[in-house]
Protein backbone atom coordinates (compact mmCIF):
# COMPACT_ATOMS: atom_id res chain seq x y z
CA UNK A 1 0.00 0.00 0.00
CA UNK A 2 2.96 2.23 0.84
CA UNK A 3 4.12 1.70 -2.49
CA UNK A 4 0.88 2.80 -4.31
CA UNK A 5 0.67 5.85 -2.01
CA UNK A 6 3.97 6.88 -3.46
CA UNK A 7 3.77 6.23 -6.79
CA UNK A 8 0.44 8.27 -6.62
CA UNK A 9 2.31 10.96 -4.90
CA UNK A 10 5.19 11.10 -7.76
CA UNK A 11 2.81 11.54 -10.30
CA UNK A 12 0.88 14.36 -8.58
CA UNK A 13 4.23 16.02 -7.78
CA UNK A 14 4.76 15.52 -12.20
CA UNK A 15 1.38 17.00 -12.87
CA UNK A 16 1.56 19.77 -10.32
CA UNK A 17 3.21 22.58 -12.68
CA UNK A 18 1.20 21.67 -15.31
CA UNK A 19 -1.84 22.34 -13.06
CA UNK A 20 -0.85 25.82 -11.88
CA UNK A 21 -0.15 26.67 -15.63
CA UNK A 22 -3.29 25.17 -16.84
CA UNK A 23 -4.54 28.04 -17.81
CA UNK A 24 -1.96 29.71 -19.62
CA UNK A 25 -1.55 26.83 -21.47
CA UNK A 26 -5.38 27.47 -22.91
CA UNK A 27 -3.63 31.15 -23.82
CA UNK A 28 -1.06 30.47 -26.32
CA UNK A 29 1.70 29.01 -23.92
CA UNK A 30 3.49 26.72 -25.11
CA UNK A 31 3.23 23.61 -22.97
CA UNK A 32 6.92 22.38 -21.58
CA UNK A 33 7.43 18.95 -23.76
CA UNK A 34 7.42 16.13 -20.84
CA UNK A 35 4.05 17.52 -19.75
CA UNK A 36 1.50 15.13 -20.40
CA UNK A 37 -1.58 15.69 -23.07
CA UNK A 38 -3.58 13.83 -21.23
CA UNK A 39 -3.78 11.75 -18.03
CA UNK A 40 -4.94 8.02 -18.83
CA UNK A 41 -7.02 5.26 -16.78
CA UNK A 42 -7.99 2.01 -17.33
CA UNK A 43 -9.82 -1.12 -16.12
CA UNK A 44 -8.14 -4.38 -16.76
CA UNK A 45 -6.56 -5.46 -20.22
CA UNK A 46 -3.23 -7.61 -18.63
CA UNK A 47 -1.73 -4.42 -17.43
CA UNK A 48 -3.50 -4.64 -14.24
CA UNK A 49 -6.63 -4.57 -12.32
CA UNK A 50 -6.67 -0.77 -12.77
CA UNK A 51 -3.92 0.98 -14.25
CA UNK A 52 -3.35 4.78 -14.75
CA UNK A 53 -0.58 7.30 -15.89
CA UNK A 54 0.38 10.14 -17.81
CA UNK A 55 -0.29 10.00 -22.18
CA UNK A 56 1.45 11.64 -25.15
CA UNK A 57 -0.37 12.76 -28.49
CA UNK A 58 2.27 12.51 -31.87
CA UNK A 59 2.38 11.97 -34.96
CA UNK A 60 0.32 14.69 -35.82
CA UNK A 61 -2.48 13.22 -33.11
CA UNK A 62 -2.75 9.91 -34.97
CA UNK A 63 -0.73 7.97 -32.36
CA UNK A 64 -0.30 7.91 -28.00
CA UNK A 65 2.42 6.91 -25.97
CA UNK A 66 1.38 5.80 -22.12
CA UNK A 67 3.71 5.39 -18.78
CA UNK A 68 1.24 3.24 -16.75
CA UNK A 69 1.35 1.93 -13.63
CA UNK A 70 -1.08 -0.92 -13.15
CA UNK A 71 -2.05 -2.52 -9.92
CA UNK A 72 -3.94 -6.02 -8.85
CA UNK A 73 -4.90 -6.25 -5.36
CA UNK A 74 -4.35 -9.94 -3.76
CA UNK A 75 -8.30 -10.91 -3.55
CA UNK A 76 -8.16 -10.27 -7.45
CA UNK A 77 -5.20 -11.99 -8.46
CA UNK A 78 -4.33 -14.24 -5.40
CA UNK A 79 -1.22 -12.21 -5.23
CA UNK A 80 -0.75 -8.37 -4.74
CA UNK A 81 0.81 -7.65 -8.45
CA UNK A 82 2.38 -4.30 -9.92
CA UNK A 83 3.44 -3.81 -13.08
CA UNK A 84 4.83 -0.68 -15.11
CA UNK A 85 3.69 -0.80 -18.88
CA UNK A 86 5.13 1.53 -22.26
CA UNK A 87 2.03 1.55 -24.30
CA UNK A 88 1.91 2.69 -27.88
CA UNK A 89 -1.93 3.52 -29.65
CA UNK A 90 -2.04 4.04 -33.25
CA UNK A 91 -5.56 5.52 -34.67
CA UNK A 92 -6.47 3.42 -37.70
CA UNK A 93 -9.01 6.40 -39.17
CA UNK A 94 -11.46 8.48 -37.80
CA UNK A 95 -15.03 9.07 -38.19
CA UNK A 96 -15.95 12.50 -37.26
CA UNK A 97 -19.65 13.18 -36.15
CA UNK A 98 -20.60 16.74 -35.67
CA UNK A 99 -17.88 19.08 -34.33
CA UNK A 100 -17.67 18.12 -31.03
CA UNK A 101 -17.55 14.05 -31.36
CA UNK A 102 -15.49 11.26 -33.43
CA UNK A 103 -14.92 7.69 -33.36
CA UNK A 104 -11.56 5.91 -34.02
CA UNK A 105 -10.50 2.46 -34.73
CA UNK A 106 -7.10 1.82 -32.94
CA UNK A 107 -4.87 -0.53 -33.02
CA UNK A 108 -1.59 -0.86 -30.19
CA UNK A 109 1.02 -2.82 -28.35
CA UNK A 110 2.29 -2.42 -24.90
CA UNK A 111 5.32 -3.76 -23.08
CA UNK A 112 5.14 -4.67 -18.84
CA UNK A 113 7.67 -4.96 -16.73
CA UNK A 114 6.49 -7.04 -13.33
CA UNK A 115 9.02 -6.95 -10.60
CA UNK A 116 7.26 -8.76 -8.18
CA UNK A 117 7.77 -12.33 -6.90
CA UNK A 118 5.15 -13.55 -8.70
CA UNK A 119 7.73 -13.35 -12.59
CA UNK A 120 10.82 -14.21 -13.09
CA UNK A 121 13.54 -13.29 -15.62
CA UNK A 122 15.24 -16.38 -15.12
CA UNK A 123 13.44 -19.70 -15.35
CA UNK A 124 13.64 -21.44 -12.23
CA UNK A 125 15.49 -25.17 -12.06
CA UNK A 126 12.17 -26.61 -11.56
CA UNK A 127 10.27 -26.67 -14.27
CA UNK A 128 11.63 -28.09 -17.69
CA UNK A 129 13.92 -27.00 -20.14
CA UNK A 130 12.07 -24.87 -22.93
CA UNK A 131 8.49 -25.11 -21.43
CA UNK A 132 8.69 -21.98 -20.04
CA UNK A 133 9.74 -18.39 -21.23
CA UNK A 134 10.61 -15.13 -18.52
CA UNK A 135 7.87 -13.98 -17.76
CA UNK A 136 8.62 -10.41 -15.74
CA UNK A 137 8.62 -8.75 -19.29
CA UNK A 138 5.54 -9.44 -21.32
CA UNK A 139 3.82 -7.63 -24.67
CA UNK A 140 0.48 -7.45 -25.25
CA UNK A 141 -1.63 -6.46 -28.77
CA UNK A 142 -4.85 -5.09 -28.57
CA UNK A 143 -7.43 -3.82 -31.49
CA UNK A 144 -10.16 -1.23 -30.03
CA UNK A 145 -12.61 1.72 -30.28
CA UNK A 146 -12.05 5.28 -28.71
CA UNK A 147 -14.24 8.50 -29.22
CA UNK A 148 -12.98 11.75 -28.41
CA UNK A 149 -15.85 14.21 -26.68
CA UNK A 150 -14.79 17.90 -26.93
CA UNK A 151 -16.45 20.35 -23.82
CA UNK A 152 -18.70 23.21 -25.20
CA UNK A 153 -17.31 25.47 -22.42
CA UNK A 154 -14.05 25.89 -20.87
CA UNK A 155 -13.06 23.75 -17.79
CA UNK A 156 -9.66 22.19 -17.09
CA UNK A 157 -10.04 18.93 -18.75
CA UNK A 158 -10.45 20.04 -22.66
CA UNK A 159 -11.95 16.95 -23.58
CA UNK A 160 -12.14 12.88 -22.08
CA UNK A 161 -11.43 9.93 -24.72
CA UNK A 162 -13.57 6.95 -23.47
CA UNK A 163 -11.93 3.79 -25.31
CA UNK A 164 -12.83 -0.25 -25.32
CA UNK A 165 -10.04 -2.80 -26.18
CA UNK A 166 -9.81 -6.80 -26.80
CA UNK A 167 -6.74 -7.59 -26.16
CA UNK A 168 -3.98 -10.60 -26.02
CA UNK A 169 -0.63 -11.44 -24.80
CA UNK A 170 2.03 -11.80 -27.74
CA UNK A 171 2.77 -15.19 -25.69
CA UNK A 172 -0.94 -16.38 -26.02
CA UNK A 173 -0.84 -15.14 -30.00
CA UNK A 174 1.86 -16.75 -30.43
CA UNK A 175 1.48 -20.16 -28.88
CA UNK A 176 -2.24 -20.54 -30.16
CA UNK A 177 -2.26 -18.81 -33.82
CA UNK A 178 1.00 -19.00 -34.93
CA UNK A 179 2.40 -22.04 -33.45
CA UNK A 180 -0.60 -23.89 -33.03
CA UNK A 181 0.01 -24.99 -29.37
CA UNK A 182 -3.05 -25.11 -27.46
CA UNK A 183 -1.65 -23.79 -24.21
CA UNK A 184 -4.35 -21.35 -23.30
CA UNK A 185 -8.21 -21.28 -24.17
CA UNK A 186 -8.78 -18.24 -23.50
CA UNK A 187 -6.25 -15.87 -24.93
CA UNK A 188 -8.19 -12.81 -25.33
CA UNK A 189 -9.32 -9.89 -22.33
CA UNK A 190 -10.53 -6.91 -22.38
CA UNK A 191 -10.14 -3.42 -21.22
CA UNK A 192 -12.01 -0.22 -21.02
CA UNK A 193 -10.60 2.95 -19.86
CA UNK A 194 -10.56 6.85 -21.23
CA UNK A 195 -7.86 9.82 -21.45
CA UNK A 196 -8.69 12.98 -19.62
CA UNK A 197 -7.51 16.05 -21.97
CA UNK A 198 -5.92 18.72 -20.11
Amino acid sequence: MKLIKSIMFFSLALLCPELADAQNDKKGKERIWYYPDYIKTQYAGNIGFISFGPGYDWWRQNAQTDILYGYVPQYKGNATIHTFTLKNTFRLYEFCIKDRYNLSPVLGFSVSFEPGENSYGRIPDKYPDGYYSPNNIYGCLSLGLKSKITSKKEHYFSSVEPYFEINTLADYAFYNIIAHEDREEIILSFALGFNLYF
